[in-house]
């Protein structure tokens, strides 16, 4: 019930905002549509932007493949635009930058389009440099995207380093905190006590309806949204009645 009344009160909030950047729309539109609310006036407004094949801003790649997940989430799949992505990949990364590969990677994903170079431009290059939760949380989601089993082992270190980093349930900011638990939530490997605990920090961290600004609270929600969707609680006790079995057929 807390969570209910948490998201009830960022949506009631988010709905009164209005998002004029790709990146708040795209995000507004991804919370809404999770928790089934009406995004339409809002896609009209992503959609009025979009110039050509792409959305023309001075993140062209970031921007294009946050619209795209965005629209893909609500039935949209914008097979130009998705084009225009895949053009843009260069020695199997886009603009040799691991923010926007993941980026490019997730919205591929989301289109139903498997980019083996990519995925492995960002595990073999992967290292201390790019070792900040944000970065490893977008890297981890955009393999989940396109190869999970193939990465299995990659990703599961990678959560437990991502908790290793958990500050008293979060991890400093807002919106990075989101992207961090929504990779948590994604990967399945992380305990429900380590979920439940970076839930109740984000939903201490609420005030007024919202979490800050339009993206933090549009994280949010689809933190929140993810959380239901996947049904977490079921999730992990299923995995401990799945182990007692195991265990058990063992001696």
């Amino acid at each position: 019930m807390e969570i209910h009344a948490a998201a009830d009160a960022g949506i009631r909030w988010l709905k009164k905002q209005d998002p004029a950047e790709v990146k708040d729309l795209s995000r507004s539109i991804q919370a809404l549509s999770l928790w089934d609310e009406n995004a339409s006036h809002l896609i009209e407004i992503l959609l009025s932007k979009k110039k050509g094949a792409y959305w023309d801003t001075d993140r062209p790649v970031l921007d294009t493949a946050r619209a795209c997940s965005a629209l893909a989430g609500c039935g949209i799949m914008l097979s130009d635009a998705i084009e225009w992505i895949k053009k843009r990949q260069n020695n199997s990364n886009w603009d040799n930058n691991e923010i926007e590969t993941s980026y490019a990677l997730i919205a591929l994903g989301d289109a139903g389009i498997k980019n083996e170079q990519g995925c492995e431009w960002l595990f073999r290059n992967y290292g201390e440099k790019w070792e900040h939760v944000g970065t490893t949380s977008l890297i981890l989601m955009g393999l989940m995207k396109q190869s999970r089993q193939q990465y299995a082992g990659f990703i599961k270190d990678r959560v437990f380093w991502l908790l290793s980093k958990r500050n008293e349930g979060g991890w400093t900011y807002i919106a990075t905190s989101n992207l961090v638990l929504q990779a948590l939530i994604l990967s399945g490997e992380a305990g429900k006590t380590d979920i439940d605990t970076s839930i109740h920090w984000l939903l201490g961290k609420q005030n007024n309806g919202n979490w800050g600004d339009i993206t933090s609270t549009a994280l949010s929600l689809i933190s929140l949204g993810l959380f239901f969707k996947f049904n977490i609680n079921q999730f992990y006790e299923k995995g401990r009645k799945d182990n007692y079995e195991q265990e058990s057929s063992s001696h």
